[in-house]
């Protein structure tokens, strides 16, 4: 099992801290971008790999073949036109569930895996971090591309009028007239990347809220969240925007919680 949650560990960071958003946009059609991505899945597989062989888990044999199986399968799925047949949210859900099981697969046919709910203090925390990435990354960018077709967007509006007033220049009244151009904005939108470190924070807290046996101060936090969005809610499009993603997120982050206390 410490291998196992070793690789997943190392997928999801390779695909989410350390993967830049140039390298998640352009490595499908860009061959220099998708080699870049892939040293790093490389480099963090080779340092792990290289502690289980010299720990004697693994053979060095055993260990080449499984990296560079796992290395080969990214590197397929990563360069495939699943994102061009597929509509973007389905495409992301799809590819992390095939890396996912590719790398469970793999790696059951070269470790030996035990499958019981007794874990280890390594795995324990293997198990915590990677469920730790689950929750504030994987949730949120999944969330994000699921909710992005119906995001409000920034309403802008120019418009000019006119103001009339009385002015009195040394004891001569007389009317003026002036062109005044005012603006407005819609509150149907969101400061560019806040929300997303907003979600991540929520998720977070709610999930070791959920560890900690703590879950009735989740309330707390999703009033002080919307407490923040308050002036918002005005607009209807933009509170079922807010609800169902905030829902979702919740949703996420209470299943991740619950599956860190089975290592605990």
């Amino acid at each position: 099992m410490t291998v196992l949650l070793s690789l997943l560990l190392v997928h999801l960071l390779a695909d989410f801290p350390l993967q830049t958003k140039r390298m998640a946009l352009h490595k499908q059609r860009n061959r220099r971008i998708l080699v870049q991505h892939l040293a790093v899945h490389g480099a963090l597989m080779l340092l792990v790999l290289a502690f289980f062989v010299i720990q004697g888990t693994l053979s060095l044999e055993g260990a080449g073949l499984l990296g560079g199986s796992i290395l080969v399968f990214h590197a397929l799925l990563d360069a495939s036109p699943l994102k061009r047949r597929v509509k973007q949210a389905a495409a992301y859900w799809i590819d992390q569930a095939l890396h996912i099981a590719a790398i469970i697969a793999l790696t059951w046919l070269f470790v030996p895996i035990d499958w019981s709910l007794s874990f280890s203090r390594p795995e324990q925390v293997l198990w915590i971090l990677c469920f730790s990435l689950v929750t504030t990354e994987l949730l949120g960018h999944g969330i994000a591309l699921m909710l992005a077709p119906f995001a409000p967007r920034l309403i802008e509006a120019h418009f000019e009028r006119k103001v009339t007033r009385k002015e009195q220049l040394d004891g001569v009244s007389r009317t003026v007239t002036h062109e005044v151009e005012d603006s407005a904005r819609s509150y149907t939108t969101e400061l560019n990347g806040i929300g997303r470190y907003i979600g991540l924070v929520e998720r977070a807290i709610i999930t070791l809220l959920v560890v900690t046996n703590a879950t009735g101060a989740i309330g707390f936090i999703i009033a002080l969240k919307a407490l923040a969005r308050f002036k918002q809610f005005e607009d209807r499009r933009f509170a079922e925007y807010y609800i169902i993603g905030s829902l979702l997120s919740i949703l996420g982050a209470i299943l991740c919680g619950l599956a860190m206390r089975v290592a605990l």
